[in-house]
């Protein structure tokens, strides 16, 4: 509950305030905005704790010695108030299962509690503040208490103590009323100290603390006395758990003294079921002695409480404990069976008296089981209007209980369903598992023993209806087992039943899910057929069944189901060693399915082109395994090598126009890859040789394709990579091929490698591996082809090459392009002035070079019917004696020279003599003495 803020007068200076305090109302402050807003985001709540329990600890050291004054007393006052208040506030609208707020709420009070302490201190010895603060501290005990916080208990009840002391001082001048008040709390005092001690497992502490309390029993008011009587009804209780049953009927027998200390009509309702339950305890606990005595005292007690009370349900239950501890010999089955049904009859709907009806028919159970049966029986049906239906629940598991401890007869199990074919709710999962997993031992033993007609009985009765929240594992175990029995009995019209009432989980055994299958392979019900090889393929030994799945849907023309037993077996047994299967065999099978599939049109039919594909990379990789392992066994002779790689070429080339081009570049690439497998002496060596080929200037053509038109600059870099890797491999075949070709093959084979060359030259520009420029040319020259020069030649200008780079390969290609009679005088003027365009502002010395064999070349055409066009000669002379102008400017003399006497020797050749006698002119104009002087002044 809150409290209020109390008004204390600030009288000693700022300086009298201890720097604990200090750094507490600091802690204080900011703790409660944390509180105040969102308790749950705050950061590191254990943290939080400890850092209160810092403060705690320093509080509490600091007021064990008396202060006369504290600085600031209000304001103390009234921020602890203020956090007690919210910690209230927050612990009782805190969920009980979030204990870290809990816990934090608790510890917050307990630091408000030591705040007042020091704004409310001891010596100042007015009643009204003394009162104030011990019920803030039992008040705080108690949940500590509750919490198990007992260091913390021990803490605040210390200071409680010190409190309590001064008060008691006080006593002699305070009015009655004040004097009743102040003994009830010295009681409630007492009462803490017992149920800490007894928490903290100090019984010793708790006798001796009982014993203050019990001086002080005439001060006992009926508030007060329960109290008491519960913190010593839970200690006894606490002693009869632990099977010290002496110690605690002593305890309970207190309990039960000072609860009838008051008059029964002043007990509140609570304080009465208290009563009762302390002499149910004290009944039970003197019965567990096993005394004579103890077994005659605890009958004249339930005789005591009949009298008092009459016939009521409590009497019943004490009546049939003493039942319960009369020798067996003189064991009343029939009497106690009565008391069991009056108590049914008058049952309250209450979980305590639930569990009380349950716990004597279990206990009749162990003297009379057919009684007990009988009895709970007829509390099951009682149930079935009751609102709680975990108490039906429980009534049933334990009847499952009950009849799994019997003798196995199939009448037993006939009369339990009997029972619960009249209950209509099924039970929860939590239930429904707990009785099955009674029911499946004695399922499991009958079926060992060859008994399965009652086996099959215990099935039948755990997948009654009300059973059906079990859970699918539990039911698929009960179907399976279900179905077992069936066969076992040779009753194929019951197998096939339980087979189509399987749940999705009953396919754990691989007889279940083939069987399973056959029934969906004949319904058509292609999703249940795929679920259940799925279900086998998982199981250890699992071959045959599969083999059989495959060959069920062989026989029903079913390819999809055929698919997947057939990848089921790939998946599992690709590359092991030994292996059961035929992996070639099974890759054919699939291949020869999926390609079915593949070319017809369907939604799907992309999905099923790419799993075709993923097959022959499968087939690669088996081959590739063989090879590098030498301890893997041969898997594939030459014939299935060729089959594969000729379904692979064959299929390629169909689908060319109307498959993903990236799936015939995998397929083209899975055949060149097998036909690397062939042995070298195979006979049909050209024929493969002319397959791998082709095969590979497909898959070069399509990768400089993607490569072209692809926006990712790291793919278009990977498709020019693996297009120059199959450029390679095809250039290194050739040579070798090409003599055994005829003429016309000859020229087709040329053409395509010098088309894979100009593709190659292109991806190497694009790599920027210079290097292998001047190579990729020289490879090109045996094919004779001016057109793959001419492509080389624009992919070099196009780039951004290397000066050096640019003009020894061009050189190189202008070369092989001069050399063929196809050559044009108008295409070689372009490609030199383009690259000494491109030369020039890079290096002049090589741009020199290309002027110079521009002038040989001038001279060559000039003698010729070829000449060299006018514009290009004009330009180029033009440009270069501009470039002598620059470096006449630049005082560059020889070089200028060098460079005006080329540029006029190759204006020499233009048809236009004029330009030739202009530049003379300018030339002649320069002064290069001048020039000299100029640059030695």
């Amino acid at each position: 509950m809150p409290i209020q803020t109390g008004t204390k007068a600030v009288s000693q200076p700022a300086n009298k305030r201890d720097k604990r305090v200090e750094a507490a109302l600091g802690f204080v402050r900011d703790l409660y905005k944390i509180l105040s807003s969102d308790p749950s985001d705050a950061p590191a709540t254990d943290q939080l704790v400890d850092q209160i329990n810092q403060h705690v600890k320093k509080l509490h050291s600091y007021t064990h010695r008396p202060v006369p004054g504290v600085s600031g007393a209000s304001e103390i006052d009234q921020q602890g108030t203020r956090l007690w208040n919210i910690c209230t506030r927050l612990r009782r609208d805190c969920e009980p299962t979030n204990k870290r707020l809990r816990k934090l709420y608790l510890y917050g009070r307990a630091l408000a509690f030591h705040l007042l302490v020091v704004a409310n201190p001891r010596e100042k010895r007015k009643p009204q503040d003394l009162v104030y603060v011990v019920k803030l501290a039992l008040k705080a005990a108690r949940d500590c208490v509750e919490s198990s916080e007992f260091e913390l208990a021990t803490g605040v009840l210390q200071k409680a103590a010190d409190y309590k002391s001064c008060l008691q001082d006080l006593v002699p001048t305070l009015p009655k009323e004040e004097v009743d008040e102040c003994n009830c709390l010295e009681v409630e005092y007492f009462i803490m100290r017992t149920a800490l001690s007894w928490a903290d497992n100090h019984i010793d502490v708790a006798e001796h603390m009982y014993t203050k309390a019990e001086r002080l029993r005439q001060h006992l008011t009926p508030e007060y006395a329960e109290k008491l009587a519960d913190v010593l009804y839970e200690i006894g209780k606490s002693l009869a758990s632990r099977k010290d049953f002496s110690p605690a009927v002593k305890w309970l027998q207190r309990a039960n003294e000072v609860i009838n200390t008051p008059n029964l009509e002043h007990l509140s309702r609570e304080g009465l079921e208290l009563r009762l339950a302390i002499l149910q305890a004290l009944v039970s606990a003197l019965l567990a002695t096993g005394a004579s005595t103890d077994l005659d005292k605890a009958t004249k007690l339930v005789d005591y409480i009949e009298s008092e009370v009459g016939s009521r349900p409590v009497v019943s239950l004490l009546r049939l404990e003493v039942y319960r501890k009369t020798p067996a010999e003189i064991f009343d089955d029939d009497a106690y069976g009565d008391v069991l049904r009056r108590l049914i009859k008058d049952f309250n709907s209450s979980d305590a008296g639930f569990k009380l009806i349950i716990h004597h028919i279990r206990k009749l159970h162990d003297k009379s089981p057919g009684a007990a049966c009988a009895v709970l029986d007829d509390f099951i049906l009682s149930l079935r209007g009751v609102d709680d239906h975990s108490w039906m629940e429980k009534a049933v598991i334990t009847r499952m209980w009950m009849i799994t401890n019997q003798r196995d007869t199939n009448e037993t199990i006939e009369t339990v369903r009997g029972v619960l074919s009249n209950l209509t709710r099924p039970l929860s999962p939590e239930a429904a598992v707990a009785a099955q997993a009674l029911i499946w031992k004695k399922l499991e033993s009958n079926y060992t023993q060859k008994q399965y007609d009652i086996a099959e009985n215990w099935c039948r009765l755990s997948l009654h209806h009300i059973f059906q929240n079990c859970g699918p594992g539990n039911m698929a175990k009960l179907e399976r087992k279900l179905l077992l029995c069936a066969l076992a009995r040779n009753e194929l019209e019951a197998a096939i039943s339980a087979v189509q009432n399987l749940s999705k989980q009953s396919w754990r055994e691989p007889m279940t899910a083939y069987l399973a299958f056959k029934v969906a392979i004949r319904c058509e019900d292609r999703v249940l057929a795929e679920q259940c090889i799925h279900t086998i393929g998982q199981a250890p030994d699992h071959v045959d069944f599969l083999g059989a799945c495959i060959a069920e849907s062989h026989k029903k023309g079913d390819i999809f189901c055929a698919i997947a037993a057939l990848k089921k077996l790939q998946e599992n047994y690709e590359y092991k060693d030994p292996n059961p299967i035929n992996l070639p065999a099974l890759f054919r099978c699939l291949i020869r399915l999926l390609n079915i599939l593949a070319e017809k049109p369907d939604e799907r039919q992309e999905d099923f082109i790419k799993d075709l594909c993923r097959q022959f990379d499968i087939v690669v990789y088996a081959l590739e395994r063989q090879a590098n392992e030498p301890g893997t066994p041969k898997l594939f002779t030459i014939d299935e090598l060729e089959w594969f790689s000729r379904n692979a070429y064959n299929l390629a080339l169909k689908h060319t126009t109307t498959w993903d081009l990236r799936c015939v570049v995998r397929l083209l690439t899975a055949c060149v890859n097998i036909i690397s497998h062939f042995p070298s002496d195979v006979g049909t060596q050209v024929e493969v040789t002319l397959k791998a080929l082709f095969s590979r200037f497909i898959i070069a053509s399509a990768l400089i394709s993607f490569a072209r038109t692809q926006d990712n600059v790291k793919e278009q870099l990977e498709d020019y990579q693996l297009m120059r890797k199959h450029v390679l491999a095809f250039d290194s075949q050739v040579p070798e091929y090409l003599p055994k070709l005829d003429e016309q093959s000859r020229d087709d084979m040329l053409r395509k490698h010098a088309t894979l060359l100009t593709f190659d030259f292109e991806a190497a520009v694009a790599l920027s591996q210079w290097d292998d420029l001047g190579g990729i040319v020289q490879r090109a020259v045996p094919c004779k082809s001016a057109i793959a020069f001419q492509t080389m030649a624009d992919s070099l200008l196009r780039a951004q090459v290397p000066g050096q780079v640019l003009y020894s390969t061009m050189r190189k290609i202008v070369n092989e392009i001069w050399d063929l009679e196809s050559f044009d005088a108008v295409k070689l003027a372009k490609y030199t002035r383009c690259l000494f365009q491109a030369t020039l502002p890079l290096n002049d010395s090589l741009a020199m070079k290309l002027l110079q064999e521009a002038c040989n070349k001038a001279r060559e055409l000039h003698q010729s019917d070829a000449r060299w066009p006018e514009e290009e000669l004009e330009w180029m002379a033009a440009t270069a004696f501009n470039h002598a102008i620059d470096l006449y400017g630049a005082y560059e003399r020889e070089r200028a020279k060098e460079w005006g006497s080329t540029a006029m020797n190759l204006a020499h050749y233009c048809p236009d003599k004029g330009f030739e006698r202009m530049l003379q002119d300018k030339y002649m104009r320069l002064s290069f003495e001048d020039v000299e002087r100029h640059r030695e002044i």
